[in-house]
């Protein structure tokens, strides 16, 4: 049994890591040298072309969901629209090149997995998005804060990384009107920083998925897994809250998604990969400081039911399961 559950752990490390530290860095490189502005510029006016464009925000700025939080909070605080923000939020950590490269490497067996995957991610931003945009205000969507509440920026003249305020994470660094002062040196200094706390953050969620994981294929028999997994939604419902749990990064979770391949069709691992890169305990954590509660609960409910509705079409799109 050993042998078993140490095969299963080094395989899927071994496989995801390489994507992890990728992520990571560019992750850094984007949020030292990009301008916060750029983001707001490149977001129409118009609400529906606004939502439109937000869902595709990933393209050019692949962040995993660790760190979409405080970038979201920023935009709030600046004037962009809830709606675009959280459309954004819940995008961005599946629409972006590091994610969709990682799930075609983990399925390159089935490419079809890839490009369902970000299609979920787009259409389920935006129908979510649509729905903020049209039907929920501002006072239900944002908690009640204090002036400053949304201020998750700090930085020491020496370049050192500063733990964010009101966010509950502290691996990203974001500041409100520009990109990181000082020379090139510095900005690599900190990219270099920031890759390392971001690496040590997301990477302990990695490795404590992969141990979960392979504990759960070692020890419980196949036939319960198959038992589950054959009855619509409870086997979608089940990795969707299983990746709520794990809190993996949405760089390496496709790993995880895959070794479950043999006993989950193709719609509940989309859900695992969809619902867990939009909605965890980790991002629940970060929310709760910016949005209020009961728009968290329904935000919650509407990943589930419209990431299982889009990943039970996919499926049947797909065929038979994996």
């Amino acid at each position: 049994m050993l042998s078993i559950f140490s095969t299963y752990a080094t395989s899927i490390f071994l496989e995801g890591v390489f994507f992890l530290i990728a992520g990571v860095i560019i992750s850094s490189l984007i949020e030292v040298f990009i301008p916060g502005e750029f983001i707001e510029k490149i977001i129409p006016e118009n609400r529906l072309l606004g939502i439109a464009a937000a869902s595709f925000t990933g393209l050019l700025f692949p962040v995993c969901e660790c760190g979409i939080v405080p970038v979201a909070a920023r935009l709030i605080k600046k004037g962009v629209p809830a709606a675009n923000a959280v459309t954004m939020m819940l995008s961005i950590p599946i629409v972006n090149i590091v994610v969709f490269t990682s799930t075609h490497f983990a399925f390159k067996n089935i490419p079809e997995i890839a490009f369902y995957r970000t299609a979920g991610g787009i259409i389920v931003s935006f129908v979510i998005g649509v729905i903020i945009t049209f039907f929920m205000k501002d006072e239900f969507v944002l908690k009640d804060n204090k002036p400053g509440k949304y201020a998750p920026v700090d930085y020491k003249c020496s370049g050192e990384l500063i733990s964010i305020r009101n966010c509950g994470c502290y691996c990203h660094t974001h500041q409100d009107d520009e990109t990181v002062p000082g020379s090139f040196l510095n900005k690599l200094q900190m990219v270099f920083f920031h890759s390392i706390a971001e690496f040590f953050d997301t990477g302990r969620f990695f490795i404590t998925g992969v141990l979960a994981t392979s504990l759960l294929q070692t020890i419980i028999p196949r036939t319960w897994f198959t038992s589950v997994s054959s009855t619509f939604p409870v086997s979608e419902l089940f990795m969707s809250g299983y990746a709520f749990i794990l809190s993996i990064c949405s760089q390496t979770d496709a790993f995880i998604a895959r070794s479950f391949s043999d006993s989950f069709g193709a719609g509940a691992l989309l859900c695992f990969m969809i619902s867990g890169a939009m909605i965890d305990i980790k991002n629940i954590t970060m929310m709760k400081n910016i949005f209020s509660t009961k728009f968290i609960l329904l935000l919650s409910s509407m990943i589930i039911f419209f990431t299982i509705t889009f990943s039970r079409i996919a499926e049947m799109l797909i065929g038979a399961g994996l």
